[in-house]
Formats: structure tokens, C-alpha cells, sequence
């Protein structure tokens, strides 16, 4: 099974100008994501979802709060015919182990290669922040892409195996180097 894992907000959908998704409204996909998705999936690509939420630890929205906005972004991003095999949510910050739960630790992602039988060595992590990439390093996986979409400013990471533009565009690299 190709699989990659991916963040969620920052990546696939736009971080809004407080970086809480936190409300049905304030879910906007990037202008690519659909297409990005579809790239993959086309390339028999499933996605698994590593999302930290800490607007949960904050009390900004509550868990079951979450699910159901997630629900939402499932079935915007459902055109691209992509299949999402789970997903890895942490929105405790206080947790005692979580050091290993919150990317940048491992945990969430080495649930899901447990889970799903997944080499990490085979597998790139996406997202936007380099606590992603750290995730990636932590967990053994073949490399972190950085998708540079998140804020509008220039994010940077030397640790990063590709920095993408787009989701497309690390769509695109994925399928050439898997």
C-alpha cells in the first residue's frame, strides 16, 4: 500500500488568521488541494491524516467539536478521490507523555505505521510547519516535504528532503521519488 502522511491545517486547508479551525466557516481548501489529492490518488495514493489541534487545549473548541469540523473537511476534500485511511488527532498539550504525541514527537506517526503495516522508511510526511519535519525525522520516515502555502511568508527548513509550493507540487514529487 502507498500511503503518505499529511497535515491538515496549513496544507490541505487554509490556517485562518487566529490558526484555529475551530468553526464550520472557517474551513477554505487551498485553490490545489482537490487537484493535489487527485494526483495521488490517480497514482494509487491513500493519505493519512497527522493532525496537532491545540485549540482543544485551549477551550476553544472541544473534541467532539473537532470531529465534526473534520467531518466537514473530509467531505470538501472527498472530489479529489483520495482515500483517507484515518485519522491522528492531539490536542492535549499538558498530557505526561505527550512529548512523544505532539508532533514534533513520533507517537502519531508510528501508531499509524503499527496500524497500517507501513515501512516509515518508505513513507513522506507533509506538512507545513518543521515540527512536521521534525515529526518525520523522529518516526524514521523517508523525508519531510515542507508545502510552503501555510502563512504567506517564506517558511523555511533545512531538514526538509523538498519544499513544495503547493500540494500539488509535493504531490508531484512524491509519486517521482516513491
Amino acid at each position: 500500500m502507498k500511503v503518505i502522511l499529511l497535515d491538515r491545517d496549513g496544507t490541505a486547508i487554509v490556517d485562518p488568521p487566529d490558526l484555529r479551525v475551530d468553526k464550520l466557516d472557517k474551513i477554505e481548501l487551498f485553490p490545489d488541494s482537490i487537484e493535489g489529492l487527485k494526483y495521488l490518488a490517480d497514482n494509487d495514493f491513500a493519505v493519512i491524516l497527522i493532525t496537532n489541534q491545540a485549540g482543544i487545549e485551549e477551550g476553544r473548541l472541544t473534541e467532539e467539536e473537532f470531529w465534526q469540523i473534520h467531518k466537514e473537511v473530509l467531505r470538501q476534500l472527498e472530489p479529489s478521490g483520495v482515500k483517507f485511511l484515518k485519522t491522528y488527532m492531539n490536542g492535549e498539550k499538558k498530557r505526561p507523555d505527550n512529548t512523544d504525541w505532539r508532533k514534533p514527537g513520533p507517537k502519531m506517526l508510528l501508531q499509524a505505521a503499527e496500524e497500517f503495516g507501513l515501512d516509515l522508511s518508505q513513507v513522506y510526511m507533509v506538512g507545513d510547519a518543521q515540527t512536521d519535519i521534525q515529526a518525520a525525522i523522529n518516526a524514521g520516515c523517508k523525508g519531510g516535504i515542507l508545502v510552503e502555502t501555510a502563512t504567506g511568508e517564506e517558511v523555511v527548513s533545512p531538514d526538509a528532503v523538498y519544499s513544495a509550493p503547493t500540494l500539488l507540487d509535493a504531490a508531484k514529487y512524491i509519486v517521482a521519488y516513491s
